[in-house]
C-alpha cells in the first residue's frame, strides 16, 4: 500500500488543499496531529507541517490611510459624493453614445412609430433626470413601469409625471447605449466589449474615491439575469444570473475591486481560475499588507504564499470533503477531538488551526496569524441566550468576524435595486453597479460625515441622492425645445393635405400635453412637406414654428 501512494506524494502534495485529494480530507489531518505513522508519504507530511516549536509570527499592519480620499465640500450632499464616481465624464459619455444610437436605429429603420417620430437628443440634465428615476423606482417599486403615471386611483400616484413623460422616459431607455458598435478600437472577443469601459471606469472611480480599512472580504456575487448569454450560471441552491467576484471592505461592503466572470457553464473551475480571481482584485493592494479574508473556494497554500510574496496577509477556512471519519463530527468518544479542543499546526509562514465545534470541526489557515495567538467568539446554545465567549485561535476569531462582507453588500444592494426587465443583458449589469455606485458613496459619504452625518440609513441617503438628480425635463422645460428655429421648409412651403388612409396621432398635440395622461386623438391629415400628421386646427401652429 505504501508503495502505490508514494508517487503521490512527490511535487509538493500538501500544496493541493483543493478538496479532491488525500490531503484536503479530514483524514491527513488526524494523522498529523497524532503519533501513529503507518504510510510513508504520512512521515513527509509530518516533516512539512509542525505541530510543536513554533516559530513566532508579527503580525504587519496595513500601511495606507483608510477613508475618504478626494476632498468634499462641507455638509456634502449625496449628489456631491455620487459625482465623484459617476462623473460628468461618465454622464457626457452616456449621452453622446445613447444619441448616436438613436440617429444609427432611426436611419436603419422605416418603422413610422411614435417613438420614432418624437425622438430628440438627450441632454446631461435630462439623463441625470432619467438616472434619478430609475433610482426612485428602486425605492418605490410598482408591478410594472407604466404604473408610475398612472392619474387614476390617486393611492397609487406618483409625481413622476411631473418630471419627465412616460414616452420620452421610454424612448431613452430604448436607446440607452454604452458602446459605439462600430467602433474599431473595441476588443470583440471581450464578451464584456459593450460595457468594458464602463466596468473600468467605475473600478478606478471606487479606489480613488475611497481606502478600505484594512480587511477586506473576496467572494462572489449573482446578478440576477434570466436571458440568454453564455456566460449565464444557474445553481440549485442559488438565483441564477451573472456571476460577480467582488473585494468589499469587510466592515461596511463597500466594493474596493470587481470582476464580472464571463466563463461559461461548461468551463473547468478549479484552484487556477481561484488563485488568479484573488490576485486580479488585489493587484492594487500589493506591498499594502491588507488582510484579505476568503472562503473555502479560494482558500490553498500556493495561494496563500504567492500572496505572502506580494505583500498581502490572507486568511481563510480549508475545504474538506471524503476521507473524514464520521465519528469525527458526531462529538462521541472516539471523536479524534474533544468539544471546543483545538489543534495547531505551522508549514514555513503559513499557520493551520483545527477547532472542534458543536457537530462539526472548522478548518482555518493564515499566512500572517501566529500558531499560539488566541481570540474569543460568541457561542449561542439557544435562540435566548445571549452568548458566551469561547476561546479560538486568533485566525478563526478574526475570520468569523471579516469573512461576512459580501453577504452585507446584498443584503443592502437587495433592498432598493432597479430590476427592468431587458433582453439586453449589459443594462442589467449597468443597473447592479448603478446601485453598486450609490452605496459606496453611503459608506464614503458617512465616513466623511463622522458624528455629524445626519442621514439615519441608506434609504434615506438614497432619497435625497433621487431629488437631488431629478430636474423636471418634460418637452416644454427640456434644452432642446426652445424656442429656435426647427429645420425645415420655409414657411410658405407647407401644405395641408391627407398623408395616408392609416390614422396617426397629432404631433403638435402630442409636444402640447406632453407630461399628462391626457390621450391625443388621430388624424390622416398633416403636413406634407414636413411628413407630420396634424389636425386642421394645429396646422397653424405648426407652421409658426419655422417662422
Amino acid at each position: 500500500m505504501a508503495e502505490e501512494q508514494a508517487p503521490a506524494s512527490e511535487g509538493s502534495d500538501i500544496d493541493e488543499l483543493d478538496g479532491t485529494s488525500y490531503f484536503s480530507g479530514g483524514a491527513w489531518m488526524k494523522d498529523l496531529f497524532f503519533e501513529e505513522q503507518e504510510k510513508d508519504v504520512l512521515r513527509e507530511l509530518k516533516s512539512d507541517w509542525k505541530t510543536e516549536n513554533f516559530h513566532p509570527r508579527t503580525k504587519i499592519e496595513f500601511n495606507r490611510q483608510p477613508g475618504v480620499k478626494v476632498e468634499l465640500p462641507d455638509h456634502a450632499t449625496p449628489l456631491d459624493v455620487f459625482s465623484k464616481m459617476f462623473t460628468e465624464t461618465l454622464f457626457s459619455r452616456l449621452v453622446t453614445e445613447t444619441n448616436a444610437y438613436a440617429e444609427e436605429s432611426r436611419s436603419e429603420t422605416k418603422e413610422r412609430s411614435r417613438g420614432h417620430n418624437t425622438w430628440f437628443p438627450v441632454s446631461v440634465t435630462e439623463m441625470k433626470s432619467f438616472i434619478g428615476m430609475c433610482i426612485v423606482m428602486g425605492i418605490l417599486k410598482l408591478p410594472v413601469t407604466r404604473d408610475y403615471w398612472r392619474k387614476t386611483k390617486w393611492l397609487f400616484q406618483t409625481n413622476l409625471p411631473q418630471v419627465m413623460s412616460r414616452d420620452r422616459f421610454s424612448m431613452i431607455w430604448r436607446y440607452l447605449h454604452l458602446q459605439d458598435n462600430h467602433a474599431d478600437d473595441v476588443d470583440r472577443s471581450d464578451k464584456l466589449w459593450k460595457m468594458r469601459w464602463f466596468l473600468d471606469y467605475l473600478s478606478s472611480q471606487y479606489q480613488t474615491l475611497y481606502e478600505v480599512n484594512g480587511s477586506v472580504t473576496v467572494d462572489e456575487t449573482m446578478m440576477k439575469y434570466k436571458g440568454r448569454l453564455d456566460f449565464h450560471r444557474r445553481y440549485q441552491t442559488q438565483k441564477q444570473g451573472v456571476k460577480v467576484w467582488v473585494m468589499v471592505e469587510s466592515s461596511t461592503g463597500y466594493v474596493a475591486n470587481f470582476q464580472v466572470c464571463t466563463a461559461g457553464p461548461g468551463s473547468i473551475y478549479g484552484k487556477a481560475m481561484a488563485r488568479s480571481v484573488v490576485m486580479d482584485l488585489a493587484r492594487p493592494y500589493y506591498g499594502s499588507h491588507l488582510s484579505i479574508f476568503m472562503d473555502n473556494y479560494y482558500s490553498g497554500v500556493e495561494l496563500f504564499q504567492e500572496m505572502a510574496r506580494h505583500g498581502l496577509n490572507a486568511c481563510g477556512d480549508v475545504r474538506y470533503k471524503s476521507g473524514l471519519p464520521q465519528d469525527q463530527t458526531t462529538g462521541d468518544e472516539d471523536s479524534w477531538l474533544g468539544k471546543s479542543e483545538i489543534k495547531v499546526a505551522q508549514k514555513d509562514d503559513l499557520t493551520l488551526c483545527v477547532w472542534q465545534d458543536d457537530g462539526k470541526f472548522v478548518m482555518v489557515m493564515s499566512n500572517y496569524h501566529d500558531p499560539t495567538e488566541r481570540g474569543s467568539m460568541k457561542r449561542k446554545r439557544a435562540e435566548s441566550d445571549e452568548g458566551t465567549d469561547v476561546v479560538v485561535p486568533a485566525c478563526i476569531a478574526d475570520y468569523q468576524k471579516n469573512i461576512r462582507g459580501v453577504d452585507l453588500l446584498e443584503q443592502m444592494l437587495g433592498l432598493y435595486q432597479y430590476l427592468h426587465r431587458s433582453h439586453k443583458w449589459w443594462r442589467r449589469l449597468f443597473f447592479f453597479f448603478l446601485s453598486v455606485t450609490c452605496y459606496n458613496g453611503y459608506v464614503a459619504a458617512k465616513s466623511a460625515g463622522g458624528k455629524e452625518f445626519k442621514y439615519k440609513g441608506y434609504k434615506d441617503w438614497l432619497e435625497d441622492l433621487a431629488e437631488e438628480l431629478v430636474v423636471p425635463v418634460t418637452t416644454r422645460s427640456a434644452p432642446q425645445c426652445s424656442s429656435r428655429r426647427p429645420e425645415g421648409p420655409p414657411t410658405d412651403q407647407h401644405d395641408f393635405a391627407k398623408l395616408s388612409d392609416k390614422r396617426r396621432s397629432c404631433k403638435q398635440c402630442m409636444a402640447d400635453r406632453c407630461g399628462s395622461d391626457t390621450r391625443v386623438s388621430t388624424t390622416v391629415y398633416g403636413c406634407r412637406q414636413c411628413d407630420e400628421s396634424l389636425h386642421v386646427e394645429c396646422f397653424g401652429k405648426h407652421v409658426r414654428r419655422f417662422l
